[in-house]
């Protein structure tokens, strides 16, 4: 059942004790946890006690004791407003790397075995105390040889291994949750958890981080007011990276001194961010206030691009096409855009979901066109999509939990300003783009690059064809979705049909044997035998068969 249970064994207790001592030990019995691991029943508490906390609460509460892994694991499942309830998200946002700093000895250790010499001949000074501790790393400001004063990132001691572990038990445990819940089935625990793994394993590996910020240095070189550290590739590794030091104020704690400023600054953020989106395809997707700081010389440093969102060029065009058909309030095109952008399956009522898109669409009905929030109408949508079972891919999902969170930050900067309204022209742009004929010109010569080959392939298919034919190996599969409710509903006409003549035949059977024997010949031999009882007993005995078997279908 666990097929790292036995490798795991002290980590599998330790999760499994927290989950239960935060409220979470009924679920855990439910699937045989107790007893594969030996725990004592007590943890498996009562969900119906009224003393319990509020479930998101709870969550984040274990998530955070779990440590590194299951904090990450929280913070993304609260860009997930398209899977989650509200109550849980919210409380899930409030999720932070509280950790405490690991000793400087081990800090020295590793920079020490990732350059390959000892720390005093890498750098003139480094400052033992960290500015700053995250769950995966910590942060040290420290001076290079030449004077320049850098920010460097050391992983914690032995993360890889502790997160390869967790990651194993996630796996087993999103499994074993979807095999005895419905709830996790609908969630998708077990897509998640692989979402999961390959998010955080990026987040690991800072080369990874380093080549994010390098290309977004260069994609925001253009915006005068936006900075973003420059690396130092010969003091980073997978382990370490070694980037300019910015000394600014968190935008957390940073108020604008004007009105006008805060304007310059939201417009800018949001210039940034739609570039990034709409031209580039890569986009920061976490830009909480705790990403940007404001430097000491007004400008604003974006940071952390251990993971960023990605879009081609079709998911941009996409996009775009949804969020004008939003604005615009074309039901069919929004439903239309949705359907691109998701695997949609083929049980999807089209009607239904139109209808329930046009009453999402409705609440925005009243609203200006600079008025509407873009990412709460698209985090809306997507929800209800996730209802029908129709899959949102996860960049979109991705962006549209960007979209929130950029949103909240220039509404604080300036409230009057629209995401909508800024995006407009990056729209107009890239229409113009998909009517260059130099475009699609480059698009149709791929697509007949694609058509060639296939082409080129037929005549192999077409014998493989046929030779399949004339060794009588070849099946013809035909998919009917709506058939079987077809055949069910025949059935209960058919089994009701038969269940009437049978009785009307018992009906007549009985009749007539009641009037043979009121006017018959009293010496009949038939007469004189209890024709009567026998044939009630038998055809009564059939009758119930009849009865027995139609209802044992289910289709009556």
């Amino acid at each position: 059942m666990l097929s790292n249970g036995l490798k795991h064994a002290n980590r599998y207790r330790k999760i499994v004790t927290v989950l239960a001592r935060h409220g979470f030990g009924y679920v855990l019995k439910e699937v045989g946890l107790f007893h594969v691991l030996s725990l004592p029943k007590r943890l498996a508490t009562n969900p119906s006690d009224p003393n319990y906390r509020l479930i998101g609460e709870r969550i984040r509460n274990a998530l955070e004791e779990l440590g590194p892994t299951f904090i990450k694991l929280g913070q993304m499942i609260s860009t997930r407003e398209d899977l989650f309830p509200n109550y849980i998200v919210d409380e899930l946002v409030e999720l932070q790397d509280n950790v405490p700093p690991f000793k400087f000895s081990e800090l020295k250790n590793i920079v020490e075995e990732e350059l390959n010499m000892p720390l005093h001949k890498a750098y003139q000074s480094f400052d033992e105390t960290p500015i700053a501790a995250a769950s995966i790393g910590q942060v040290h400001r420290a001076t290079l040889f030449d004077g320049s004063v850098v920010a460097v990132k050391v992983a914690r001691p032995n993360i890889k291994e502790t997160i390869e572990k967790d990651l194993d038990i996630l796996h087993d445990l999103a499994k074993l949750f979807t095999q005895r819940f419905r709830w996790a089935e609908y969630y998708r625990l077990e897509e998640i958890a692989d979402e999961f793994a390959e998010a955080i394993r990026n987040e690991a590996d800072y080369t990874i981080e380093v080549r994010n910020t390098e290309k977004m240095r260069a994609n925001m070189a253009d915006f005068s007011l936006i900075t973003i550290p420059s690396i130092y590739e010969k003091y980073s590794t997978r382990k370490m990276i070694t980037m300019e030091f910015i000394d600014g104020v968190s935008l957390h704690d940073w108020h604008p001194e004007n009105e006008e400023q805060g304007n310059r600054y939201a417009r800018e953020l949001a210039d940034a961010f739609l570039h990034q989106v709409l031209i580039d395809g890569l986009f920061h997707s976490d830009p909480h206030p705790g990403n940007f700081s404001i430097t000491k010389d007004d400008q604003i440093c974006m940071f952390d691009f251990g993971q960023v969102g990605r879009l081609n060029k079709t998911m941009r065009n996409q996009f775009i096409s949804y969020v004008i058909a939003m604005t615009r309030r074309d039901i069919r095109e929004v439903t239309d855009t949705i359907y691109a952008m998701a695997d949609v399956p083929d049980t999807v009522d089209h009607e239904e979901f139109g209808e329930e898109v046009e009453f999402l669409l409705d609440k925005y009905y009243e609203q200006s066109f600079e008025d509407i929030k873009i990412g709460e109408a698209i985090r809306d949508i997507f929800a209800a999509s996730h209802r029908y079972n129709i899959r949102i891919y996860k960049e979109y999902t991705l962006l549209a939990k960007a979209v929130i969170t950029i949103e909240s930050i220039l509404m604080r900067l300036d409230p009057n300003l629209s995401i909508v309204e800024i995006a407009e022209p990056y729209g107009r742009q890239l229409a113009r783009e998909r009517l260059n004929p130099k475009s699609w010109t480059k698009e149709l010569y791929r697509d007949a690059k694609k058509q060639s080959k296939t082409i080129l392939a037929l005549p192999d298919s077409v014998k493989r064809a046929v030779d399949r034919i004339g060794d009588d190996d070849l099946s013809l599969e035909v998919r009917m979705p709506k058939i079987n409710l077809f055949f069910r509903k025949l059935d209960r006409i058919s089994n009701r049909i038969s269940f009437s003549i049978t009785l009307l035949a018992f009906s007549i059977i009985m009749v007539g044997l009641i009037i043979g024997s009121s006017f018959g010949d009293q010496n009949s031999f038939l007469v004189q035998l209890p024709v009567i009882e026998i044939s009630f007993v038998v055809s009564f005995f059939m009758f119930l068969l009849i009865l027995y078997s139609i209802l044992k279908s289910g289709r009556f």
